[in-house]
């Protein structure tokens, strides 16, 4: 039977014959009164249509029997018995009830439904709610449903389902890994699920209660709450708790307060703040907090650690804008209160030795080949925790103005590109031995001219003819009478130098081998380049803030030579890739003092000698740099990176990096890397590497939220000192909708932080993870 909603009736029932006619005469003779095209019919999903094996109707109900089937508006009800009012549009349904729309699937014992409203009532119901997975890598996704058990289950107009005495899980049915059991819930398909005094249960066994539980189920999830509460352990600290609190201010601005409480004395703050203004900005605002002056009680009665308040802050911000007329603006501001704080209170191991803080802000534009930039910078390094002694640099405010190289079009002969850089900024330094004024006018300015000239088919030579002219506002000079014996005056100083560099452009050989699978091609390509710079005077009395200040006179050549070897499969269309790359390098200095920059018995470090290598090798004057040796190469499923400085003066191998990768199977990959300086045999050596030899060693084994096991190792150990000064092992397993992951974590920084770390989450699949282990201390 069909019934329309509007009028309640039975549909006219026509013989065929008389359907066939009437559509014959409709399309052959239309009524000129009237469009050319009929009349649709009703749409199908506004026609309740009813199956069943038997039927009874008394008025306007009808009681059907027997695999009953009622489908309306994408509806379907199913049962064993309906009683259905035809004028009212309800439906009473008993024994073996299903009800599914969309998604939705709901069996119950008995059920009263509203075809009009699409509101019900069912008894006794177990059901399932379809989620909207995202992909994401914070937490565990699954394809599966929400499967809940109810008393009672309320169907209300909007699509919302309001659950009594139930309990609700995305594990398949059985034996859920987890449970969340409440008094009331209501489910928005699509929106989220709301729990009220409900119990969380895993493997049946009750692990904690809240009055109230918000879960998200929409594909971009906003709404204001707390968050899940996390746990860990601290063997200086004790036992942690902590939670946090999320509000969505707006759909483009949210802001996340939380803190942690430890047992031992002391707790820590953190928020995080962004927004996204409009579609070209962004604004990020993080802060992290600790207050541990009791901490530090505690450590100085059990005679441990140093004793001392390591309370502090760290503030970031960034934020970046970009304007219609190409304009930029990027803030990048990083705020720490101590070194000391950052060593005991940083989540891992490398953000715990980071010793520099970097803070800038800019606005720029590059129009065509011209460029201006407008900025402030500041960098603080710390050089040692207790006590805190640091160097700060400062530049503020900065403008910079130049061009890019630019064809002179007026010169026919010669492709000759001018370009030049000019800088004007407030710079301030701030170290143990001096510190200058407030702020120390720095005017910089430097045109150059470049002529690329080809000297047949395979040889060319690229000269550069330039001057530099600096005024500083004030200089450094020596003074006994100060406790470092150093001091600044404001006395200007000024440096003009001629500036001259030349590329060589030779040519590089190539040889082609081929084997059975594959093609091969070795080439060797040999670099050459003279600089000459002229007219740095009285060097130590020129304050260093940046790499401009660090030119000093030199006569140099450097030479190198690479070596690649590509290879390029013989079957298919893949591109030649390179699989080899081995640099050697080299400076000779045919002024070995640098014109008396260079100070003997001392570190030296400027230009001509770090724009080589990053390792200090000059305290006394010396032709040639090390030879520097940089080889890359990946094969399959294995990578390597080697890089070493021979110091040709003493004979010797002084600086060496060694990483090697492999993935042995799909799961499973691992890298070692070693790192070394040698140049430690006498003290005056000392002043220019502190010997350090160090390994480490990253394995891994799935990922984190694959399922299934995972676990992932980090090592590093200092064999000078034959000592772990990191160690974690983190383990997950994974299963449909859940998992669980433990971390331990050992920090060895002697007395400043020595400690046992465990760390524990939990995941539910599709709505998030709670515990202590975050995604910036996840390994994987």
């Amino acid at each position: 039977m069909e019934t329309n909603k509007n009028n309640s009736t039975s549909t006219l029932s026509l013989p065929w014959s008389a359907l066939l006619c009437t559509l014959f005469f409709v399309h052959c003779f239309p009524a000129s009164g009237f469009g050319q095209q009929a009349a649709s019919p009703p749409p199908s999903s506004e026609v309740v249509v009813i199956a069943a094996d038997s039927q009874e109707k008394l008025g306007d109900v009808s009681v059907f029997r027997g695999n009953v089937e009622i489908r309306y508006r994408g509806m379907t009800l199913q049962a064993d018995e309906v009683t259905y009012n035809e004028k009212e549009l309800t439906a009473e349904a008993h024994g073996n009830v299903v009800f599914e729309q969309e998604d939705d699937r709901l069996e119950a014992r008995e059920a009263h439904y509203n075809l009009q409203e699409g509101t019900g009532r069912f008894f006794s119901v177990r059901g399932t709610v379809g989620p909207t997975p995202r992909r994401t890598r914070s937490y565990l996704v699954t394809a599966n449903p929400y499967y809940f058990e109810a008393e009672q289950v309320d169907r209300k107009s909007d699509g919302s389902y309001l659950i009594r005495k139930g309990w609700i899980t995305n594990c398949q049915p059985g034996k859920p890994k987890w449970r969340l059991k409440a008094a009331r819930a209501k489910i928005r398909p699509g929106k989220d699920v709301q729990l009220y005094r409900s119990t969380f249960l895993i493997r049946g066994v009750p692990i904690f209660y809240t009055p109230y539980w918000w879960m998200s189920t929409a594909e971009v999830p906003r709404k204001s709450g707390f968050l899940m509460p996390s746990f860990g352990n601290d063997s200086r600290r004790g036992t942690n708790v902590g939670t946090s609190f999320f509000w969505a201010i707006n759909p483009h601005a949210d802001l996340t307060v939380g803190g942690q409480f430890f047992t031992q004395g002391g707790w820590t703050q953190n928020a995080e703040f962004r927004s996204f203004p409009t579609e070209s900005s962004v604004v990020e605002i993080r802060y992290f907090g600790a207050t541990a002056s009791k901490l530090a009680r505690t450590e100085r009665r059990l005679g441990r650690g140093l004793g001392v308040d390591q309370s502090g802050q760290f503030a970031q911000i960034l934020a970046t804008n970009r304007w219609a007329n190409g304009f930029r603006a990027v803030a990048d501001i990083n705020i720490l209160s101590s070194f000391l704080f950052r060593a005991r209170f940083a989540e891992t191991f490398n953000e715990a030795v980071r010793s520099e803080i970097h803070a800038s802000a800019f606005v720029s534009n590059s129009p065509n080949t011209i460029y201006f930039n407008t900025f402030i910078d500041r960098f603080q390094n710390f050089l040692q925790a207790q006590p805190e002694t640091s160097i700060t640099l400062l530049a503020a405010p900065g403008v910079e103005f130049g061009t890019r190289p630019w064809l002179l079009p007026w010169w026919k002969t010669l492709p000759v590109y001018f370009s030049f850089d000019s800088q004007i900024s407030g710079m301030r330094r701030d170290e143990p031995r001096f510190k200058t004024p407030e702020l120390v006018q720095r005017f910089d300015l430097y045109p150059r001219v470049t002529i690329p000239l080809h000297l047949g088919r395979h040889f060319g030579i690229t000269p550069t003819l330039g001057v530099r002219a600096t005024r500083y506002g004030a200089r450094l000079i020596d003074d006994p009478s100060q406790p470092n014996g150093k001091r600044v005056v404001n006395q200007p100083i000024r440096r003009i130098t001629e500036e001259v560099r030349v590329d060589l452009l030779l040519p590089s050989f190539a040889r082609i081998f081929a084997s059975k699978r594959a093609r091969y091609k070795h080439v060797i390509e040999p670099e050459a380049t003279y600089r000459y710079v002229n007219g740095v005077r009285n060097f130590e009395e020129m304050l260093r803030f940046d790499e401009r200040d660090t030119v000093t006179d030199t006569h140099e050549v450097e030479y190198a030579i690479t070596q690649r070897l590509f290879t390029r499969p013989l079957k298919g269309q893949q591109h030649a890739r390179e699989v080899v790359r081995w640099r050697l390098s080299q400076k000779y200095y045919f002024d070995p003092d640098f014109r008396g920059a260079l100070r003997p018995g001392q570190r030296n470090l400027f230009e001509a000698l770090n724009s080589l290598t990053p390792f200090a090798f000059a305290d006394q004057p010396r032709r040639f740099s090390p030879i520097v040796s940089d080889l890359r190469a990946t094969w399959s499923r294995y990578d390597t990176d080697v890089r070493m400085d021979y110091d040709t003066t003493k004979s010797r191998f002084v600086n060496s990096r060694l990483r090697v990768g492999a993935r042995l199977t799909r799961l499973l990959s691992a890298t070692l890397a070693h790192y070394s300086t040698r140049n430690v045999t006498t003290p005056t050596e000392d002043l220019l590497q502190p010997r350090s030899n160090q390994l480490r060693l990253l394995t891994r084994y799935g990922s984190i939220f694959r399922p299934g096991f995972n676990a992932v190792l980090a090592l590093s150990w200092n064999i000078k000192r034959d000592f772990l000064q990191n160690t974690v092992v983190q383990a997950s397993y994974n299963w449909d909708c859940c998992g669980v992951a433990f971390e331990f974590r050992r920090l060895g920084l002697g007395p400043i932080r020595s400690a046992n770390e465990y760390r524990f989450s939990f995941t539910i699949a599709n709505a998030g993870t709670f515990g202590t282990i975050t995604s910036e201390r996840r390994l994987f």
